[in-house]
């Protein structure tokens, strides 16, 4: 039970100034300050009068939808005329004592631990530019060699890349992923290789 926390806990961290009375100067009249929220209210009024508040509604409403659609893109990942492999290791040190809700300690400070010593990764993973065709080809013509698989991009339009290729689509957001596994080629795959995970990027004919 130690073991199964320790890996799903592992794979899911006023300046007030002086002032003087100097008199007064020139004609003085009482001030009449409109309210923020009343001037707010009136600017309101005068765009749906127009018609302005609903277009301004949509494009903000778009702009939502698009960025959904279309994250921003991972940056600093190119393609090749050659294949690539590399390894990540997923061995850490504890940084602080470990326990679960019982209190039960499953792991110290110091220790070293590889989550995969505990749970076998059994999904691949491929990462691929969905704006690409050459990779979303790539990516048909894949037989991924575990149970499951997971197919995310780095770049493009999720549901057109989910439509091309009838699968969930996931996307790296902010490169957390590749950054993390020093994915540099595209598209790649991972998956386990002993206590490693192996990433393998496939060659494309014309890098760019």
């Amino acid at each position: 039970m130690h073991k199964r926390y320790l890996t799903l806990l592992l794979l899911v961290c006023p300046l007030v100034g002086q002032a003087k009375d100097l008199g007064s100067w020139g004609d003085v009249w009482p001030v009449q300050e409109q309210s923020f929220l009343a001037l707010i209210q009136d600017r309101l009024q005068g765009l749906q009068g127009n018609g302005q508040l609903a277009e301004l509604q949509q494009q903000f409403q778009d702009r939502v939808v698009e960025h959904t659609l279309r994250p921003t893109p991972v940056e600093g990942l190119v393609t090749d005329t050659q294949a690539h492999t590399s390894w990540y290791d997923p061995t850490f040190v504890v940084g602080q004592t470990l326990a679960d809700a019982q209190g039960q300690v499953f792991a110290r400070q110091g220790d070293t631990l590889n989550p995969l010593d505990t749970l076998a990764l059994n999904t691949t993973l491929y990462f691929i530019d969905g704006d690409d065709t050459r990779q979303v080809a790539w990516m048909k013509a894949q037989t991924p060699p575990t149970p499951t698989y997971k197919v995310i991009l780095v770049n493009g339009n999720i549901k057109t890349a989910a439509d091309a290729l009838s699968e969930r689509i996931y996307f790296d957001q902010q490169g957390v992923l590749t950054k993390k596994l020093g994915i540099h080629y595209i598209p790649a795959m991972v998956s386990q290789d002993g206590k490693r995970l192996k990433i393998t990027s496939a060659p494309i004919k014309e890098a760019r």
